[in-house]
């Protein structure tokens, strides 16, 4: 069997480039409240942990995406005031793992 010397590319990076393409195909056919919305809904899932690291990630998990506000649920009010002075990088993360600037903010609440 022959080999594949492709480069392995991560389930964040084919996500992102897929969504884009769907963007593309997309405009201006179907509103912002679409299929389209759902898929970038759910990659926030998916890029979660990559995005923001193992530590982060076991404190704090999304529930939502909406708008371009992930809405993000912290096992504590401290790791909620640590995270609100991460936002930017955050977010910055965030979008480079999803291929396109589609996160505008971050809300923490504690459970």
């Amino acid at each position: 069997m022959a080999r594949n010397n492709k480069p392995l590319v991560s389930i964040a990076q084919l996500l992102g480039k897929t969504l884009k393409r769907i963007e593309i195909i997309q405009t201006n056919k179907v509103s912002k409240d679409t299929a389209f919305d759902k898929v970038k809904e759910y990659t926030i899932y998916v890029v979660w942990r990559e995005a923001v690291g193992d530590e982060i990630a076991r404190h704090a998990a999304p529930i939502d995406f909406n708008h371009g506000v992930v809405t993000v649920e912290v096992d504590s009010s401290v790791w909620v005031n640590e995270l609100k002075f991460m936002k930017a990088k955050l977010i910055a993360g965030l979008n480079e793992k999803l291929g396109m600037k589609k996160v505008k903010d971050i809300l923490f609440r504690a459970k």
